[in-house]
């Protein structure tokens, strides 16, 4: 028993050197512009190694956001995630294993909350829940059925506006290198998202505000630049 579990934590720490090892050279080799044919080839070897060795945890972190039964689309999005943590990625504040770890949660986040509307909060209260097309059928001599969504346009204008406002966060919150988890509260405030677990755990709501009163002040700073 005791040699299995050592052998584990062996293979778990070969695994994390790993992980640092392949994640620095990409994201370096990103960073100086190394874009011709031959390193992009290596590049993409290299990316799909790094995926190899985060599946585990990627699958992991799908089950603990409850997307067991779409595990693909959770490689998908956490895929995206190792995209954004690679492009991100700075060795002086975190190391890199704990930096793709928050960018694979705010993936499965976002994928939950579009997936699993009638789950948020916001959809609870309101009574929603998601219906399958495929249940609503109608006689054949009946009229067509046909689905109107009267506030499509409000909800695409909203997305519109997200979208800018994200971007415009995000890059914001490059020029005063906030941390990730800083990050995330303010996209939570922002957007009205649902922190995981492990997010509210380590924070108080106090200390949630704090964060977001700071952040917010240091950005009008940018600003006034």
């Amino acid at each position: 028993m005791g040699s299995g579990a050592s052998s584990g934590a062996i293979d778990n720490n070969a695994r994390s050197r790993a992980i640092e090892k392949w994640a620095c050279r990409i994201s370096t080799e990103r960073k100086i512009g190394l874009a011709d044919a031959a390193r992009g080839s290596q590049s993409d070897c290299g990316f799909a190694q790094l995926l190899e060795l985060l599946r585990p945890r990627i699958r992991r972190l799908a089950l603990q956001y409850g997307l067991s039964d779409m595990l693909d689309d959770a490689a998908q999005a956490a895929a995206i995630g190792v995209h954004r943590a690679l492009d991100t990625f700075d060795p002086t504040q975190a190391s890199f294993s704990t930096h793709v770890s928050w960018q694979i949660r705010g993936e499965l986040q976002s994928l939950r909350h579009r997936m699993r509307l009638d789950q948020r909060r916001s959809a609870v209260n309101a009574g929603a829940s998601t219906v399958s097309l495929d249940a609503l059928t109608v006689p054949d001599s009946a009229t067509p059925f046909e689905v109107v969504d009267e506030t499509a346009h409000a909800r695409t204008e909203r997305g519109a506006s997200d979208t800018m406002v994200h971007a415009m966060m995000e890059n914001l919150l490059d020029r005063l290198s906030s941390p990730e988890e800083e990050r995330i509260i303010m996209y939570d405030m922002l957007f009205d998202r649902e922190s995981s677990t492990e997010a509210r755990s380590e924070r108080t709501p106090e200390q949630r505000r704090q964060i977001v009163r700071r952040t917010w002040r240091n950005c009008i700073k940018v600003l006034a630049v």
